[in-house]
C-alpha cells in the first residue's frame, strides 16, 4: 500500500505544471511554451492516446501505470532501447509510439538559455596514465567551459588545461584565424582573438593552430568562411586537419582536394597548389591571403582575373575574367577582388594561350565528400584517436602539447599540456594520444606543440581573452594561425557577479586598505556587463569598516562576504585565523645606506597563499644596533656601517632577513654550492636543451651549471636557457651583472633577462660571439633607465639566429653575481 503511494507521488511530481504568468514572474528561470524549463530538460511529451508508462528496473521493464490523454511530462534523454522511449527521469520511461504522444523539443536559443542558468561542469577526470590531484573547472560562455588539471602523471607533474565546446549551443560557433590576415606572417593568439572580436561576435577562447615554417606559413590546408586560403603540403597519408562543417559540428580526417582551371569552357588543366611558393612546372593559385606578392621569380606567366564570382571552397566553382596576362615577370601584385594564376614552364605555356576578356573557371571538389560543406579548416599533424582507437607513434621526447578532440556525441575539446618546466614536464605522442582517449575523444589530432601550444580563454567579467597556460618560452609566441571559439550572444541585463576568489582568508586583528575581492558582472551568456551600481561587500568578520579599510574581527571564525549590486547578490567563504603558516619577506637580503629608510612588507601565510601584509601584526627585532623598525614596518639604519638581522614575529611563526648597512662592492647570486634543485632547461628551436649539478669543470667551490644544447637543422632564432622556477631578487642597485662562462668556442649568443619593477623585461648582452673555449669571466651593464629593484629572471641565455651555425655543445656557469661599484 504504502510503495503504491510513493510510485503515485513521484508520478505526480514528474508532470510538469503550468504557472501562471504571475507566477512567473516571481520564478527565476527559463520558460519555453509557457513553461518553465528545469535543468538537464531536452523537451517534453504529451499524451495523445492513453499509454503505458514504464519503470526501468535493471535490463527490465516495469510496469507502472497507464497515462492519461492531456499529461504533460518532461523529457531528459532518450535512447533506442526497448523500441526508443523518452526518459521522464526518476528511472520512468514512455514508449514511442506515434500518434499516442507529442514530442516537442526546444529551440536553441532555449537550451543555451538553459545551459548558462544551469551549466554543465564537466565530471570527475580520472586518467590511465595518472592521477587528477587538482580539478577546477569554470564557465565560459553558454556550452563551453575551461578546467585546469593538475595530475601526478607517471612521467611526472603535469598541468593540463582543456577548453570544451558543445556546438549545439545557438549563437556559438568555431571559426580559423590566420595571422595579420595573410599567410606570411606571425602573430600571438591572444591578439589575432582581439583583432577577430566585435560587437556581438567576440572570441571566448582559442588555441594556437597548425605548425609553420620560418616564413610563417602554415603547413598545411586552411579553410576560413568556406574559402580554401591554403592547400596541404604534408603527403596524403601523413595529413591531419581539423575542420567545422556548415551545421557547426567538426570533422578530423586527411581530405584531399582536386583542383583544374579551364579558359572559356576548354580543356581543363590540373592546379597543383593555393598560394604556396610556385615550383618547377606548377600552376599555383595566388588570392590576397597570401602576401603582397606573388614572390614568384620571372621564368613564368601570371593572368590576373577579376569579376570574380563563386569561391574556391572544395566543393564549387570560381569564375572570372581575364584582366591581364604577364609574361616573364613575376612577383605580381595581390588586390583585393583578384585572384592570380601564376605558371612555371608547362604551366606556363598553359597560362600563355589566354588572353584579356577570357572567361576562366577554377573548379574544387574534396575527393571525400564528408568534407563538401566544410567552412573552416586548419592543420596539424599527428593523428592521435581514430573511430575510437589510439593511435601509437615510435616519437620519442615529452614536450608541451596541444591537441584538439571530438566526442561521440558530437562535443569538441581542445587542451594544452604545459612542458619543460618542473611543475609540467610535457607528454609524449602516445601519451597525449592516451590522455585524449581518456577524455572522451572518438577522433583527435595534434596541432603545433613546443614554445607554439597556447590555450586562451575569457575569463568572467572580462572582454578579451588572456592566456590560461604557462608557454614554455616563458611568453605567449608568435604563430601562423589558431583556432577561435565564437559568441554571438548580445550583451543582456545583468543576471549575475562573479567574485572571486571563492574562498578569503584573513588575519585576525589585521587591517585590510584591499580585500584582493574581484566583483564583475556578467549576464545570462556570461558577457561582461558593467555595474551601474557599484558593488558593497560587507560581512560579520569585519569589525569595522572606514573608507574603504577593513579591521577583521580578534578572534578566529568562519562566515560568508557579501557582495551586492543592486537587486543582485553572490557571496564567497571567509576564514579568520590567528596562526600562520610562515612569514615572507617580499625584499631579499637588504642594502641600505647609512640613514636611508625601506619600508619592510613581509607576507603572512597559510595554504601556500598570502593572506595578511599588515605590518602593524608583528613584533619587529633589530640585531646589533643597525637601526630601527617602527610599528608600521619602516626601517631607519643606523649611522655606522654594519650587518646585522631583522626578525618578524606573528601567528605563531619567525622570518628572520639579513641587512647590509652600507653598499658592497658586489654579491654573489647563484654559485650552485646548493645545487640546482629549483633550476629548470628551457628553449626555442631546439632538439635538446638541458642543464645538469657539474663538478667535472668549476671555477669556485666544487659545484658549477653545466648547460647541453643541440640547434642542429633548426630554423629561425634557437635558443637553450636556464633560470630559477622563481627570479632572483636583487637588492639595492647593481651596475652590473657578471658571471663565470666555460666556453664552448661556438660563437653563439650569450644574454640573461632581468625585469624591472614595472614588470619590463631588461636584457643584457654578455658576448655575440662566445669564441673561446675555458673560463672567463664576462659582465653586462644593467641600463640606467632600469627602474629599481630589479630581479634576474633568466640568468642564462645562450641563443643563435644565424641557421648556418646551428650545432650542439655545452657551456658552464658559476658565480653570478650583482655588481653595485
Amino acid at each position: 500500500m504504502w510503495r503504491k503511494i510513493v510510485v503515485s507521488l513521484m508520478i505526480v511530481g514528474l508532470l510538469i505544471g503550468t504557472p501562471t504568468i504571475s507566477q512567473a514572474a516571481h520564478v527565476k528561470g527559463v520558460y519555453w511554451d509557457g513553461l518553465l524549463m528545469v535543468k538537464g530538460q531536452v523537451g517534453k511529451v504529451k499524451v495523445i492516446k492513453p499509454i503505458n508508462l514504464w519503470q526501468r528496473v535493471g535490463d527490465k521493464l516495469v510496469f507502472s501505470r497507464i497515462l492519461k490523454p492531456g499529461e504533460q511530462y518532461r523529457v531528459y534523454r532518450y535512447d533506442n532501447k526497448f523500441g526508443g522511449q523518452y526518459g521522464l527521469g526518476g528511472g520512468y520511461y514512455i514508449t514511442n509510439m506515434a500518434g499516442f504522444i507529442e514530442y516537442k523539443t526546444p529551440s536553441k536559443r532555449k537550451l543555451a538559455e538553459l545551459e548558462a542558468l544551469y551549466p554543465t561542469m564537466p565530471g570527475k577526470v580520472t586518467l590511465s596514465n595518472g592521477e587528477v590531484t587538482s580539478q577546477l573547472s569554470k564557465k565560459v560562455a553558454p556550452g563551453v567551459t575551461e578546467t585546469s588539471l593538475a595530475v601526478n602523471h607517471s612521467r611526472g607533474k603535469q598541468q593540463i588545461h582543456v577548453l570544451d565546446f558543445n556546438p549545439s549551443i545557438q549563437n556559438m560557433s568555431m571559426q580559423t584565424s590566420l595571422a595579420k590576415g595573410q599567410l606570411f606572417g606571425l602573430e600571438t593568439v591572444s591578439s589575432q582573438a582581439k583583432n577577430n572580436s566585435s560587437t556581438a561576435h567576440t572570441v571566448i577562447g582559442g588555441v594556437n593552430g597548425d605548425y609553420f615554417d620560418s616564413n610563417g606559413t602554415p603547413i598545411d590546408l586552411m579553410m576560413q568562411n568556406g574559402e580554401i586560403l591554403a592547400t596541404s603540403r604534408t603527403p596524403l597519408d601523413q595529413l591531419a586537419v581539423f575542420g567545422v562543417k556548415a551545421n557547426g559540428y567538426g570533422i578530423i580526417g586527411s581530405p584531399e582536394v582536386s583542383l583544374n582551371v579551364s579558359i572559356n569552357g576548354q580543356t581543363t588543366y590540373k592546379i597543383d597548389s593555393i598560394n604556396r611558393i610556385r615550383s618547377a612546372n606548377h600552376l599555383v593559385v595566388y588570392t590576397p591571403h597570401f602576401s603582397t606578392t606573388t614572390r614568384t621569380n620571372q621564368l613564368g606567366t601570371e593572368v590576373i582575373l577579376t569579376n570574380l564570382s563563386g569561391s574556391i571552397s572544395g566543393n564549387g566553382k570560381l569564375t572570372g575574367t581575364v584582366a591581364e596576362v604577364q609574361i616573364g615577370k613575376g612577383s605580381a601584385a595581390l588586390s583585393s577582388g583578384q585572384v592570380i594564376l601564376s605558371g612555371h614552364h608547362l604551366a606556363s605555356d598553359y597560362l600563355k594561350t589566354a588572353k584579356p576578356g577570357d572567361q576562366i573557371e577554377i573548379s574544387s571538389s574534396f575527393t571525400d565528400p564528408k568534407w563538401h560543406d566544410v567552412k573552416e579548416a586548419i592543420g596539424g599533424r599527428y593523428r592521435l584517436v581514430s573511430n575510437g582507437n589510439v593511435v601509437k607513434w615510435d616519437i620519442t621526447g615529452a614536450h608541451p602539447r596541444t591537441a584538439i578532440g571530438i566526442k561521440r556525441d558530437g562535443k569538441i575539446f581542445t587542451l594544452v599540456v604545459d612542458g619543460r618546466s618542473t611543475t609540467s614536464v610535457g607528454m609524449t605522442l602516445s601519451e597525449l594520444a592516451v590522455l585524449m582517449k581518456d577524455l572522451g575523444a572518438v577522433d583527435a589530432m595534434t596541432f603545433d606543440g613546443g614554445g607554439s601550444s597556447t590555450l586562451v580563454a575569457r575569463q568572467a567579467g572580462e572582454q578579451n581573452v588572456s592566456v590560461v597556460n604557462k608557454p614554455s618560452d616563458g611568453f605567449e609566441r608568435s604563430v601562423a594561425n589558431s583556432l577561435l571559439f565564437i559568441s554571438k550572444w548580445a550583451v543582456g541585463p545583468l543576471h549575475e557577479l562573479i567574485v572571486n576568489p571563492s574562498e578569503v582568508t584573513l588575519f585576525a586583528g589585521a587591517t585590510y586598505n584591499n580585500l584582493n575581492l574581484s566583483v564583475k558582472g556578467v549576464d545570462v551568456s556570461y558577457n561582461p556587463v558593467a555595474l551601474s551600481n557599484p558593488a558593497t561587500i560587507t560581512s560579520p568578520v569585519f569589525a569595522s569598516v572606514t573608507n574603504g579599510i577593513y579591521k577583521i574581527v580578534d578572534t578566529p571564525t568562519e562566515a560568508q562576504i557579501t557582495a551586492k549590486s543592486g537587486s543582485i547578490t553572490n557571496t564567497v567563504k571567509a576564514k579568520v585565523v590567528n596562526t600562520l603558516e610562515k612569514i615572507d619577506f617580499k625584499q631579499p637580503d637588504i642594502m641600505i645606506n647609512k640613514n636611508e629608510t625601506i619600508t619592510l612588507t613581509p607576507n603572512g601565510i597559510v595554504g601556500g597563499k598570502v593572506i595578511v601584509t599588515d605590518p602593524t601584526i608583528y613584533i619587529w627585532n633589530v640585531s646589533n644596533n643597525i637601526g630601527t623598525v617602527s610599528k608600521t614596518g619602516v626601517f631607519t639604519a643606523g649611522t655606522k656601517d654594519g650587518i646585522g638581522t631583522i626578525t618578524a614575529t606573528a601567528g605563531g611563526v619567525t622570518s628572520t632577513i639579513n641587512v647590509t648597512v652600507g653598499v658592497p662592492e658586489n654579491v654573489v647570486l647563484a654559485d650552485f654550492e646548493k645545487g640546482i634543485g629549483n633550476w629548470t632547461a628551457s628553449g626555442a628551436r631546439y632538439n635538446t636543451a638541458t642543464i645538469e649539478l657539474a663538478t667535472d669543470q668549476v671555477k669556485f667551490g666544487v659545484h658549477s651549471l653545466k648547460i647541453n644544447y643541440d640547434f642542429t637543422g633548426t630554423s629561425g632564432t634557437s635558443g637553450v636557457y636556464a633560470g630559477p622556477s622563481q627570479a632572483i631578487a636583487i637588492s639595492g642597485q647593481p651596475k652590473k651583472i657578471g658571471m663565470w662562462v666555460y666556453g664552448d668556442g661556438q660563437g653563439h649568443w650569450l644574454r640573461s633577462q632581468l625585469r624591472d619593477k614595472n614588470g619590463q623585461e631588461v636584457h643584457l648582452d654578455f658576448t655575440k660571439n662566445l669564441d673561446w673555449v675555458g673560463w672567463k669571466y664576462v659582465e653586462a651593464v644593467v641600463p640606467t633607465t632600469v627602474a629599481y629593484p630589479v630581479s634576474l629572471e633568466m640568468p642564462v641565455r645562450y641563443m643563435e639566429t644565424n641557421d648556418a651555425n646551428k650545432n650542439a655543445g655545452t657551456i658552464y656557469i658559476d658565480h653570478i653575481q650583482a655588481i653595485y661599484k
